[in-house]
């Protein structure tokens, strides 16, 4: 089955995995669009071409964040804090990016499905934590590294993560799902 993982952004990452390949990239909207309305367009077009020619079979894409974001700062000294970021911009444009990435899922009748972030580095990433001056995207993208998953970009390396986490989301709703045809109907 070829599953297509997207990290929905203004850089949206992607990643097609099928059995032991994986392929990433990433799609940005170049040259910097004049409008949202042709950054929306150019994104929804993409994503179009992408998956019919690439011929995916089901895609996972990140659900987007709801709640607040932070980051970690370190002052002159070393010191680190958490400190709220408040994007409202950018929180907007990943949630229309994300509603075109679904309406264009549904639109080719390819199955989705949304995945919170915890969810699918829970499943790729494991235990690791971030070590000193590392964030939780450059774990993902180190765990790429020791599964040999070629990515030029943290937004690749977690669509890497996402198709990682499809895989087993698959094949676990394979294993649950309706014993078929022999038990259906008036024979059951």
């Amino acid at each position: 089955m070829r599953i297509a993982g997207l990290d929905v952004a203004s850089n949206t990452g992607w990643c097609i995995a099928e059995g032991q390949s994986f392929e990433t990239g990433l799609f940005r909207n170049k040259p910097k669009s004049k409008s949202e309305a042709e950054r929306n367009h150019n994104f929804r077009r993409w994503l179009w071409t992408f998956l019919k020619i690439k011929e995916i079979e089901f895609v996972a894409i990140e659900d987007r964040i709801k709640g607040e974001m932070t980051r970690v700062e370190v002052d002159r000294f070393g010191n680190k804090t958490r400190k709220s970021v408040s994007n409202d911009h950018a929180k907007a444009t990943a949630a229309y990016l994300n509603g075109c990435a679904q309406e264009v899922c549904y639109s080719l009748s390819i199955p989705f499905v949304l995945v919170p972030v915890q969810t699918w580095r829970a499943a790729f990433n494991g235990d690791l934590k971030p070590g000193k001056d590392e964030n939780q995207k450059e774990v993902t993208r180190r765990v790429c590294e020791m599964m040999k998953i070629d990515v030029k970009s943290k937004d690749a390396a977690d669509a890497a993560g996402i198709a990682f986490w499809a895989q087993i989301h698959t094949k676990t709703e394979r294993l649950q799902g309706s014993a078929g045809p022999l038990f259906e109907g008036e024979a059951a």
